[in-house]
């Protein structure tokens, strides 16, 4: 990354960093935000950011595993910035156009092809798709029958395995008809998925743990906040991460706040317990939580020198 883009970088998540801080203070005011952090102990929300930034260990991880191959070896420390930028860009640029961030960034930091990150990407948003349809069926699972939630659970673990098997019989399928734009396209995210049963295992594995270990958080963030309980607040906590995979406004705003505040009141919410304003600043609480994290991390790592975060690579085209 050259030093001018870098510059305009840290200088943007330094202005998006200011520009919350002064829409929270005109539009929501501090003290009636603050006032929920208030009543939460420090070691919780060290807990829970240590928890949040935990999610992107992982997700480099992940990263680095996907990638690894017997010519190719991305560390996970390099991964990690990376991750951050990513993760900044996405919750910066509306309609979810902050994705495209990823195969510009693995192209400057490992001189990744587009042909190869960009299906790449695909490929670990479906596992993501995955992993959230899964739990929104095991949660369901449990309030109707919880003897099914760990019998789902350990079969959705396993049903990506079959991805293996399937993929031989499309791939071939495909690259009959890759004179077609489309068929073409569809094989090229083929060959991106792992071929062997133990990748795509440690994939799958790491794509359950970013995902619970984030419900998990959020959950018990929102349980800090509400009278709810922890089983009563995961629903919420799974459409807010649920709407930060869709088309959205920059940030997120009020799409993210509405998921959560509906993720409640569709389990129960009583509006004797708690009123909607406070239901709603409770979902604008965890939004920002999300938000200070990924701007804070943006900033810590634009001012990293540009060796520290880069590694040249061979691809084969």
């Amino acid at each position: 990354m050259s030093r001018a883009i870098k510059h305009r970088s840290l200088l943007l998540s330094v202005l998006t960093f200011i520009t919350v801080i002064l829409a929270v203070h005109f539009i929501w005011g501090w003290n009636t935000l603050l006032s929920f952090w208030k009543a939460i102990p420090t070691q919780h929300i060290l807990a829970f950011t240590l928890l949040y930034w935990f999610s992107y260990l992982v997700r480099s991880y992940r990263i680095s595993t996907y990638f690894q191959s017997s010519t190719i070896r991305l560390p996970t420390k390099i991964v990690l910035p990376l991750v951050i930028k990513q993760t900044f860009w996405a919750n910066l640029l509306p309609a979810k156009a902050g994705e495209i961030s990823f195969p510009i960034l693995m192209k400057r930091a490992f001189a990744t092809p587009y042909s190869h990150s960009v299906p790449a990407l695909l490929v670990l948003r479906l596992f993501d798709a995955y992993v959230l349809a899964s739990i929104a069926v095991a949660l369901i699972c449990y309030t109707q029958f919880s003897y099914l939630t760990w019998i789902w659970l350990t079969l959705a673990i396993f049903i990506p395995l079959s991805g293996t098997f399937l993929r031989k019989h499309f791939i071939w399928l495909t690259y009959r008809y890759r004179k077609y734009k489309k068929a073409r396209f569809v094989w090229q995210i083929l060959t991106n998925i792992p071929s062997t049963y133990g990748k795509l295992l440690k994939i799958s594995a790491l794509s359950w743990l970013n995902w619970g270990v984030k419900i998990l958080l959020f959950a018990a963030l929102l349980a800090s906040m509400t009278p709810f309980t922890l089983d009563q607040t995961t629903f919420g906590a799974l459409f807010g991460e649920v709407s930060g995979m869709l088309p959205s406004l920059p940030g997120g705003f009020g799409s993210y706040e509405a998921a959560v505040s509906f993720g409640l009141m569709s389990n129960g919410a009583d509006s004797d317990i708690i009123t909607k304003a406070e239901l709603v600043a409770a979902a604008v609480n965890s939004h920002f939580f999300i938000l200070f994290n990924s701007i804070f991390g943006a900033i810590i790592v634009f001012m990293l020198p540009a060796r520290s975060t880069t590694l040249e690579k061979n691809y084969d085209n």
